[in-house]
């Protein structure tokens, strides 16, 4: 598993999150309770964990929507956001079809497109590890 991180091929460098995101960090959702109904039923789409498991590859439908006061509790992520969940179905990703705001229980990336883009992790090939013969 260390080669994943030790490896890499021609022409690849190390670059810190700050150099290739412009923006990144866990969304917000600060109100509690977190279904208080005065937060949602407006414009603002709102991503959950199960729309971006649902999504194939592109978050294209949501499920809910927050009002102007979900929003003011909350952000708003660009199109483009690359989306990773942390809880519930850990570890999926997809790519936000439009602006949306999501829960603090999903990672957002907002890529430098000088440096690279949101398709970046679906254009990374499985390291190549070389093991002892049993």
């Amino acid at each position: 598993m260390s080669a994943v991180f030790t490896q890499r091929g021609e022409g690849w460098a190390e670059r810190r999150l700050s150099e290739v995101a412009t923006d990144f960090g866990r969304g917000k959702s600060k109100h509690r309770p977190r279904n208080d109904p005065k937060l949602y039923g407006g414009r603002y789409p709102f991503v959950q964990t199960g729309d971006i498991r649902n999504a194939a590859h592109r978050i294209s439908s949501y499920s809910q929507t927050y009002g102007e006061a979900g929003l003011a509790q909350s952000k708003l992520w660009p199109a483009g956001t690359l989306c990773v969940t942390i809880a519930a179905n850990i570890a999926e990703t997809a790519i936000l079809g439009f602006d949306a705001c999501f829960p603090d229980s999903v990672i957002g990336v907002v890529p430098n497109a000088a440096m690279t883009s949101s398709e970046f992790p679906w254009h990374v090939r499985e390291p190549v590890v070389s093991v002892p013969k049993p």
